[in-house]
């Protein structure tokens, strides 16, 4: 998991983070690239609508990706557009995370709104299952100083 300011700005930072974590767990290129997608949807929201921090998270489960992003937002529940053949260049988040995950969740939380995607993974020839943050001794990510990692 890894704490960043809920800034557009940051969005690439949880990206990169996402990145190596799947990396580090042996994802096929495919599936990473549509996890990637996953997380910079919910993380473009979360800096969009939060208002000072925003959490991401990816888990490793036996044969999938949990993808979990948390804000501090206190507005009205997200909106999915359904208006693919306008011209807007915004809303259209969280219909692309409900078109590539195998499920996925937005719920009101205690300090804001939390947003959960399952991604089934086609190999499972990956790291460990349950694997959860950045590997042991890894610390904080060098390209994102400003934030926070937990594991």
């Amino acid at each position: 998991m890894i704490a960043l300011p809920a800034e557009d700005r940051w969005v690439c930072a949880a990206r990169h983070f996402a990145t190596a974590l799947l990396m580090h767990w042996g994802v096929c290129e495919d599936d990473r690239d549509s996890i990637l997608l996953i997380v910079g949807e919910l993380a473009a929201n979360a800096a969009r609508h939060g208002r000072a921090d925003m959490t991401v998270g990816l888990t490793l489960e036996e044969r999938s990706v949990r993808i979990d992003v948390a804000d501090g937002g206190a507005g009205p529940a997200p909106v999915r557009s359904r208006r693919f053949g306008t011209c807007e260049e915004h809303g259209r988040g969280l219909d692309i995370v409900e078109c590539l995950a195998q499920w996925s969740e937005t719920r009101r939380g205690r300090d804001g709104w939390q947003t959960r995607a399952g991604f089934p993974l086609a190999s499972t020839d990956v790291a460990m299952p349950g694997r959860t943050g950045m590997p042991r001794g890894t610390g904080e990510s060098e390209s994102v100083p400003a934030a926070h990692a937990v594991s």
